[in-house]
């Protein structure tokens, strides 16, 4: 994980994501999809990498989406002018809602309360959706694309230092993070 953390920061430094104006942001969603794939195929791959995987705590997984409250600073960003409303309150308020609903299951989990696994999918479910919906208006929300309608400001800054870790680590992490949680939710 630290290797992809600095190799990550290596290429955003160089300000390899930042996709010309009227262009889509390919790189960045390079960079979202590749590990994903990669997990995918380790995990398919390896016997070992999947016993590990199916042994990581779903409580600890589920927890780790607490740090999603930081992505409510979307908003803020919006009345600072950095991001537009379109991308801002829909990705700042779904990851408030994915972190909220996480720390409850996962307090519940902690205090071995009895949940429902319907509850743990459909949060999980709705997290990962959060994620889909937030990069679809990050993209179409750039300046020259469809969504910049609303004004000057457009989703540029999420192709550069520092938010641009983002959508280019931190997204594709938590996308992992979901992909097992179902996959435990499946084998249990």
């Amino acid at each position: 994980v630290f290797v992809w953390f600095a190799s990550v920061f290596v290429l955003a430094s160089q300000n390899i994501f930042n996709a010309p104006v009227g262009q889509p942001p390919l790189n960045i969603l390079l960079s979202l999809i590749i590990p994903v794939i990669a997990f995918t195929v380790a995990y398919s791959a390896s016997a070992r990498f999947k016993n590990y995987v199916l042994s990581i705590d779903m409580r600890h997984l589920i927890l780790l989406h607490s740090w999603r409250m930081l992505g409510f600073g979307f908003v803020f960003l919006y009345f600072y002018d950095v991001l537009p409303a379109l991308f801002a309150f829909p990705a700042g308020i779904g990851d408030a809602m994915a972190e909220t609903f996480a720390v409850l299951l996962a307090i519940t989990m902690y205090q071995n309360k009895t949940i429902s696994r319907k509850w743990i999918y459909r949060w999980n479910t709705l997290g990962l959706l959060d994620f889909i919906i937030a990069v679809s208006v990050g993209i179409i929300s750039r300046t020259g694309n469809i969504g910049q309608l609303e004004g000057p400001v457009a989703s540029d800054a999420m192709g550069v230092l520092p938010l641009v870790m983002i959508p280019t680590f931190i997204v594709p992490f938590y996308i992992i993070t979901h992909i097992i949680i179902f996959v435990q939710l499946r084998k249990n």
